[in-house]
């Protein structure tokens, strides 16, 4: 685990449950450094990672293969880690314990979008590889490598999810500085969480998430600020999300 992730999460007086999720606030002007190398896997390990994908790529057939960024170390100002490849993480994802001791921390990047009527919410689609059915705030989605050589930035990042699963363009959104990293209780990714705002209305948001986003998510719904205390309690709202609006 992170070492500068606090591992008493009543020291942060919530008002839930955090089940094992852990945080802490970034900086603002937080750094991503590619500097470390790929760890390699034992020929018992990765013979299980292979046969972790092949079973889901039989089963799904879409998923790809690419680059993705774990992080080494953390601090409130510098994120380190590593490119490796999204088989090793799903393998994680399917079995917890394959990587021992040193598991994989997978970044990704979790919007808290705020739309003319309120904050925007959805949930995963019940099929979703992980966490299904779970209500989150999007756009979120892991930190991968799109084009080889490209400068990695998270507001990028999550510029690419907005337009991915809501069909919103980046001249439609404006995006904040990073506020927080959360790391998952049972399968050690790590999500920065990001804020960002667009003029448009909820109704008119929906159209375009209709019409263009990807099927990440199957409901879209609008919380306006007195609701944020209801939501922070639900159990079926990922710790992420629940953590950002009460954060809010």
């Amino acid at each position: 685990m992170p070492a500068f992730l606090d591992t008493d999460e009543t020291s942060h007086n919530l008002a839930y449950d955090l089940q094992g999720w852990h945080y802490e606030e970034l900086h603002p002007d937080v750094r991503l450094i590619v500097n470390e190398a790929e760890p390699a896997l034992t020929p018992d390990v990765e013979q299980r990672v292979q046969a972790i994908w092949e079973d889901s790529r039989a089963r799904r057939p879409k998923l790809f293969n690419g680059r993705i960024f774990c992080m080494k170390s953390i601090t409130p100002d510098c994120v380190e880690g590593y490119w490796t490849e999204y088989r090793r993480a799903l393998a994680q994802m399917v079995d917890p314990t394959i990587f021992g001791e040193t598991p994989l921390h997978q970044l990704a990047v979790c919007g808290l979008l705020r739309c003319a009527d309120g904050i925007v919410l959805a949930r995963r689609h019940p099929a979703s590889l992980y966490l299904g059915d779970f209500w989150q705030s999007p756009p979120a989605g892991t930190v991968e490598m799109r084009k080889e050589g490209q400068r990695l930035s998270l507001a990028d990042q999550l510029l690419a999810e907005t337009e991915e699963e809501l069909g919103l363009m980046a001249c439609e959104v404006s995006i904040g500085p990073p506020r927080l990293a959360v790391i998952h209780a049972r399968t050690a990714i790590v999500d920065i969480g990001i804020s960002l705002t667009t003029p448009l209305s909820f109704a008119a948001l929906r159209e375009k998430w209709q019409a263009g986003g990807n099927r990440e998510y199957d409901q879209l719904t609008v919380i306006s600020d007195d609701q944020l205390g209801n939501w922070c309690r639900r159990k079926d709202v990922i710790p992420t999300t629940r953590i950002l609006l009460n954060t809010t």
